[in-house]
């Protein structure tokens, strides 16, 4: 019934990180930036995360000073915040949501999907603009290849973010609250 629950939360705000290129920038500056103190943050929560579900991965957090209010996992296995993120959450249980987030695309290996998807789009992509010399068909066929994989690969993350915050004894409720947020919608939950 959670699950229930939580899925129909988050598909009300479907409108949540399509990917990095949506997300939204902020245009705060800060003068006593303390990467240290950030990069500890992030990975005291991933870290718990990690441990709580038993991750047997090797995955590193790392944090990177944007002003992009954003987060997102390579096929590396790591999870990369901005600053402006950092910046943006209100407490510790948005920012599990977050991380739990990109978390979840490592696991359900949409990141190594991602790449190799990539890598055979743009082959044929450029194959194609070779033929017909349209480079903007083939742009918008890699465009229409990867996005609707991208909104099916979201919300599973968002999904499993839900699962991991919640063993690791964080609020799933604030990985709606920080959605809404970076949606626009201002509800705290």
């Amino acid at each position: 019934m959670k699950k229930i629950i939580f899925t129909i939360a988050l598909m009300l705000v479907s409108c949540v990180m399509v990917n990095a290129a949506t997300a939204t920038t902020t245009s705060t500056s800060t003068t006593n930036w303390d990467s240290a103190a950030a990069l500890n943050r992030v990975n005291t929560i991933g870290n718990k995360i990690v441990k709580a579900n038993g991750i047997g991965q090797t995955i590193t957090f790392k944090v990177s000073n944007e002003a992009d209010v954003n987060a997102y996992a390579n096929i590396n296995k790591e999870v990369y915040v901005y600053r402006g993120l950092l910046e943006y959450v209100t407490n510790d249980d948005e920012l599990a949501g977050v991380i739990s987030h990109e978390l979840g695309h490592i696991l359900n290996g949409h990141c190594a999907k991602q790449g190799v998807l990539n890598t055979g789009v743009n082959i044929l992509a450029n194959a194609t603009a070779r033929v017909t010399g349209n480079t903007l068909a083939a742009g918008v066929g890699q465009q229409l290849a990867t996005s609707k994989l991208s909104r099916k690969d979201e919300f599973e993350a968002d999904i499993t973010g839900v699962d991991l915050m919640t063993k690791a004894g964080y609020n799933p409720l604030a990985m709606i609250s920080v959605l809404n947020k970076i949606c626009g919608n201002y509800i705290d939950i």
